[in-house]
C-alpha cells in the first residue's frame, strides 16, 4: 500500500522523517506473511527463526526494490505507517493486525520521492481486525495486555526482550556484580548464558510472543468464532501451561501476576538494565514504566524541579491508578523535590544514597517524606 506524507495520521513523525530523509514524498508499506504454525509452536525457538527469517526476508525485499529504485532505505514507526496506509489496525495485543494475516506478518516500508495519484495511496481500514476475543490477555505471562485495554510496557520488554536492549545491560552488570564463577551460576543458570551465547552469535531470541500466537485475527476469525475449543486446546493452553520462567522486575505488576496466574512458571527476578541517561528522557519514560497495581491508594501529586546540568521543571500526577506527566509546575504539589540532575540519576543507578544526598542538601523534599516511597513504589524499573 501507498501512503503520501501530508497525510494528518503522519504529523506526529513527519518533522523527523523529513529530517532523516529530506526528499521523500510517499511511502511504500507492505507486510510479509509469517507461518502461523512455526508461530504457535510452544517451542519458542521455532517461533523465533520464523521471526528472524521473516525480519531477514523484509530486508532484502526492501534492499532489492531500493536498487530497482534507486533510493536509500530508511527506519521509521511501522506500525503507525500501516494503520494509515489501510494494511490493519492495532488490536488490544498492540500489533496491527492485517484482515487476512492478522498478527501474523512482518511490515517493511521504503520512502519514495514521487507524488502518486491520490487513488493509488491507501486508506485507513474502516473494519476493525481485532474480534475483542482477549486471548492476548488470557496467554500473556506478565500480565502486560489486560482486559480492560491497559498496557504494560516495562513487563512486557522486561521478560520477552530480555536478550536484547536493555536486558543484556542488566546482564552486563550481573556479570561485573559477580564475586566469582559460582556466584555467577548462582545468579545466572548455564542455560541462560547459553542462551545468550545463542543470541549474541546468531540472533537475539524473544521469550514470548504469545499475544502474536493465540491471535486468530484475519482469515481465521470466521472460524474461530464458530467454535473457539480447538483453537484453545491446541493454540491457547499448551502456551499457558509451559513450565518456563518469566523475567520480572521485583515489586512489578508482572511478578504479582505470575504468582497470582501461573503458579507453575517461575518468577525470575532481574534488573531491568534501562536507567535514563537524562532526566528529560526519564520524564518521558515515566508513563512507559508506570505499575498500575502497585500505584493502588496513591492519591498525590508531585512537583520535580532539576537543576544543575539539566533545567528542568515537571508535574507528575498520580490517581486512581493512572499517572499524568505535564511541563511545569502544575497545581499544589503534596511533595515537591529539588534535585541537583546529575545527582538524581546516580541515586537511580544506586550510585548515591538518597540519605547522604539530603544531607549535602543536593536533594532536597518539601511535603510528606513518605509520599517519595509511594512515588518509587509505582516505577520498581
Amino acid at each position: 500500500a501507498f501512503i503520501d506524507l501530508e497525510r494528518p495520521e503522519l504529523s506526529e513523525q513527519r518533522s523527523s522523517l523529513i529530517q532523516a530523509l529530506p526528499w521523500a514524498r510517499s511511502i511504500m508499506v507492505f507486510a510479509r506473511r509469517l507461518n502461523r504454525h512455526a508461530l504457535r509452536s510452544p517451542l519458542r525457538s521455532v517461533a523465533s527463526a520464523e521471526f528472524h527469517a521473516g525480519a531477514h526476508h523484509v530486508k532484502a525485499v526492501i534492499h532489492q526494490v531500493v536498487r530497482d529504485l534507486e533510493g536509500t532505505p530508511f527506519v521509521v514507526q511501522l506500525k503507525l505507517l500501516a494503520e494509515a496506509a489501510g494494511l490493519g489496525l492495532m488490536g488490544k495485543n498492540r500489533m496491527v493486525l492485517h484482515p487476512r494475516f492478522g498478527a501474523d506478518h512482518y511490515l517493511g516500508a521504503i520512502a519514495l520521492d514521487g507524488i502518486l495519484p491520490q487513488e493509488d495511496y491507501g486508506r485507513p481500514l474502516e473494519h476493525q481486525p481485532c474480534i475483542n476475543c482477549n486471548l492476548c490477555a488470557v496467554a500473556c505471562p506478565t500480565g502486560a495486555i489486560a482486559k480492560d485495554g491497559h498496557f504494560d510496557f516495562t513487563s512486557c520488554m522486561t521478560h520477552n526482550y530480555r536478550e536484547k536492549v536493555g536486558g543484556f545491560v542488566e546482564w552486563v552488570h550481573t556479570i561485573t556484580d559477580s564475586r566469582n564463577r559460582h556466584d555467577y551460576r548462582r545468579r545466572i543458570s548455564d542455560a541462560e548464558t547459553l542462551s545468550w551465547w545463542q543470541s549474541l552469535g546468531y540472533e537475539a531470541n524473544t521469550h514470548c510472543d504469545y499475544c502474536v500466537a493465540v491471535c486468530p485475527a484475519g482469515s481465521e476469525a470466521a472460524a474461530f468464532l464458530a467454535d473457539r475449543k480447538p483453537h484453545f486446546r491446541e493454540v491457547v493452553r499448551p502456551l499457558r501451561e509451559r513450565v518456563e520462567p518469566v523475567y520480572v522486575v521485583a515489586g512489578s505488576d508482572a511478578e504479582a501476576h505470575v504468582a497470582a496466574t501461573f503458579p507453575h512458571k517461575s518468577a525470575r527476578r532481574i534488573g531491568s538494565g534501562r536507567v535514563p541517561e537524562s532526566v528529560r528522557a526519564l520524564v518521558t519514560m515515566l508513563p512507559l514504566v508506570f505499575q498500575r497495581g502497585q500505584a493502588k491508594g496513591i492519591n498525590a501529586r508531585y512537583h520535580f524541579r532539576f537543576t544543575g546540568k539539566e533545567s528542568l521543571e515537571t508535574t507528575i500526577d498520580i490517581r486512581n491508578q493512572r499517572i499524568t506527566v505535564t511541563s511545569g509546575l502544575d497545581g499544589r504539589a503534596d511533595l515537591e523535590v529539588r534535585a541537583d540532575s546529575e545527582t538524581w540519576l546516580g541515586f537511580l543507578r544506586k550510585e548515591r544514597r538518597l540519605p547522604w544526598e539530603i544531607l549535602r542538601g543536593r536533594i532536597r523534599l518539601r511535603g510528606r517524606p513518605t509520599l517519595l516511597k509511594d512515588f518509587g513504589r509505582c516505577f520498581p524499573a
